[in-house]
């Protein structure tokens, strides 16, 4: 259906958020504000979906009235109604809430909602959410608001792989960190205690501790404790190394995890709050120095990964104990860190559903590129491609083929680039960006109707295109020699006036800013 110049205008500015921002609450919550602004929508949410933990949480929320919900807020898969698209993957329209069973009020005085899911990969990732206190409200918004979430879906997945990478980046830190500590403190008895009071610190623990199995190998001598414990398990009390799950660990040289102490004859009690144990042996050639004992209030903190970090937290305090050089298993983690920044800055510059360069590594290489040709004075081309009627093709064919023929132009695209210079990117939603360092208009030119004829003989199916049968594409042209003091935004524009031109022209065809509009009919 035809796009408003409100629509338009909302679509674009999402677009320009969704490609601008890694960070994913701060994200959403700007699309939010953009849609309740542009729109004066009572209620717009966005809730993130964790399909391993069965629930949703919310992770933006612009509204008007008072509502029980706010970011954090969270409930079980199934549950209301964005529960249920969660489960289902498909959207629900509610002209009358009081008539749907799985209705669940947080707004007071509600009486419509519509809920659409964000899908990426065919997988659910988050769900758009609307209210209202008048009925009826959405009636004429579901294209509108799918098309936002197709929007989003990209960038959520962009977002959440943005920050598992920044995590395991900030747990290789903590690693580096502690050998620091370690190496750092020298006598056993400064280091033990700074250990465990670092263990202590960054974690959820009630108590962190470090055993050590004394000359003889039967009782555990020197200790260090951070966190509270009973007044007769403190510093200079010799434990048995027969004694509770530490002692286990000690006798089966493995780490003992306890979800629930209570139900462990072993468990020795020195703090009655704890619930959960993890107990990871200290190792040096062959050997066990001791052990790294941490308790919690719940087996949550236990993860996986975590308990991978703890053992190499025992590694590396083995490493210090018997006074060995830890300098290469420091540089070991120094180089983890490094290659994970670097990956992550990578990935930062990528379009998570094509693999090229993304709109902000195409605003880098734009000013580095008019900078270089501008100091060389040679020309810069700027060529602007947009897939002619793509959401008739999404519409039509649905959005995973839709991501299909994203990622074939994208590679159709960088595969026609043979010069080092030549750079191309996804600009936004069906729009993607060549710069042609050296290029001028007429070689930029011809180089994008090889592109367009290229991209033509792909002969992807297109049934509803007016155009041809197949997908086509129509570009713009621009190219400019920088001068100093000009800015390359006066590239972008002319660039972006031919596009305009090329599909006013009738699109599949490649135009330059100098074309003349062709004459309304």
């Amino acid at each position: 259906m035809p796009r408003s110049p409100e629509h338009l205008e909302i679509l674009n500015e999402i677009a320009r958020i969704a490609t601008m921002d890694l960070e994913l609450r701060p994200m959403l919550q700007r699309i939010t504000d953009a849609l309740a602004r542009t729109f004066g929508w009572e209620f717009v949410a966005c809730v993130s979906v964790d399909a391993g933990d069965g629930r949703f949480v919310c992770e933006a929320l612009s509204a008007t009235v008072p509502t029980e919900v706010h970011p954090g807020y969270s409930r079980a898969l199934g549950s209301g109604v964005v529960g249920e698209v969660a489960v289902t993957g498909r959207p629900i329209l509610l002209d009358d809430v009081r008539a749907y069973p799985n209705f669940v009020d947080t707004l007071p005085g509600a009486m419509s909602e519509l809920c659409i899911p964000v899908l990426h990969h065919g997988e659910t990732v988050a769900i758009l959410n609307l209210e209202s206190t008048r009925p009826a409200a959405f009636r004429d918004q579901l294209p509108l608001l799918q098309t936002v979430a197709e929007q989003v879906a990209g960038a959520v997945a962009s977002a959440r792989l943005h920050a598992e990478l920044t995590r395991r980046a900030e747990l290789l830190e903590m690693l580096g960190e502690l050998g620091r500590v370690a190496t750092d403190a020298g006598e056993l008895g400064l280091l033990l205690d700074r250990v465990v009071g670092f263990v202590h610190q960054r974690f959820p623990l009630l108590l962190a501790s470090i055993l050590l199995v004394d000359a003889g190998g039967g009782e555990f001598g020197q200790t260090a404790f951070a966190g509270e414990l009973a007044p007769d398990a403190r510093r200079g009390r010799r434990w048995p190394v027969s004694t509770g799950i530490v002692g286990r660990a000690i006798r089966t040289g493995q780490a003992q995890l306890v979800a629930d102490v209570r139900a462990d004859p072993d468990y020795l009690s020195v703090n009655g709050a704890t619930v959960a144990e993890l107990v990871v042996p200290i190792r040096w050639r062959g050997g066990i120095l001791g052990v790294l004992n941490l308790e919690a209030e719940s087996a949550a903190v236990f993860t996986p990964e975590h308990r991978t970090v703890f053992q190499t937290f025992a590694d590396q305090v083995a490493g210090a104990i018997r006074m060995a050089s830890i300098n290469h298993e420091l540089e070991e983690a120094n180089d983890r860190l490094r290659e994970a920044n670097h990956r992550l800055e990578r990935l930062s510059q990528l379009d998570a559903l094509t693999g090229i360069a993304n709109r902000r590594a195409f605003d880098e290489a734009l000013g580095h590129e008019w900078r270089r040709c501008c100091r060389a004075k040679t020309p810069l081309a700027l060529v602007m491609v947009d897939i002619d009627c793509f959401k008739a093709y999404n519409d039509r064919n649905g959005h995973q083929k839709g991501d299909r023929c994203l990622r074939a132009i994208a590679r159709a695209l960088q595969q026609g680039l043979h010069r080092a210079g030549d750079f191309v990117a996804r600009y936004g939603g069906e729009e993607f960006a060549l710069l042609l360092p050296g290029l001028d208009a007429g070689q930029a030119a011809a180089f994008a109707e090889r592109m367009r004829t290229g991209i033509e003989a792909l002969a992807v199916p297109h049934a509803t295109s007016p155009v041809a049968p197949v997908v086509t594409i129509s570009a713009g042209v621009s190219s400019r020699v920088p001068r100093r003091g000009s800015a390359s935004r006066a590239l972008l524009a002319a660039a972006d006036r031919a596009l305009y031109v090329a599909k006013a022209g009738g699109r599949n065809r490649v135009a330059s800013p100098a074309e003349p509009l062709p004459a309304a009919p």
